[in-house]
């Protein structure tokens, strides 16, 4: 059931990576970075990657057999002057792939555990439409 679906989620998934690993040469991790990689990249000092969450699934608006599902990309930066530059080249490449729809940026400054130093995490906000099987109603 849904299987024309299932291979659009995951090809979509997998362009993301992709995407996102050939443009930049940095790890995408999914859903979050295991705790000693992170001790890794901070002892360094290249805390430099990106993060893929999928979010939960809703009706979509349109069309009634779909369903709409956010995609949260973080991506962290330490000591670099492109930000903006990173921001708007993840933007076109993820916006490029069938699907996906750009919704927004968050931008964040954060502080790293007890120490002086800080990272800039821009979170990309994306929403896919799924289409399936069957006709999707919301609550009423």
């Amino acid at each position: 059931m849904n299987e024309k679906s299932k291979r659009l989620m995951a090809e979509q998934k997998e362009q993301i990576f992709s995407s996102l690993e050939k443009y930049s040469g940095l790890k995408v991790y999914e859903d979050e970075i295991a705790e000693d990689e992170e001790e890794e990249l901070l002892n360094l000092e290249k805390y430099h990657f990106f993060t893929l969450a999928m979010g939960s699934f809703r009706p979509a608006q349109e069309p009634a057999k779909s369903i709409a599902q956010d995609i949260v990309i973080d991506y962290y930066s330490e000591n670099r002057d492109d930000v903006d530059d990173v921001t708007i080249d993840v933007i076109s490449l993820i916006s490029a792939i069938k699907g996906m729809r750009f919704n927004g940026t968050q931008k964040d400054r954060l502080r790293v555990k007890d120490m002086d130093r800080y990272i800039d995490r821009v979170s990309f906000l994306f929403r896919r439409v799924i289409p399936i099987e069957c006709t999707v109603r919301g609550s009423l």
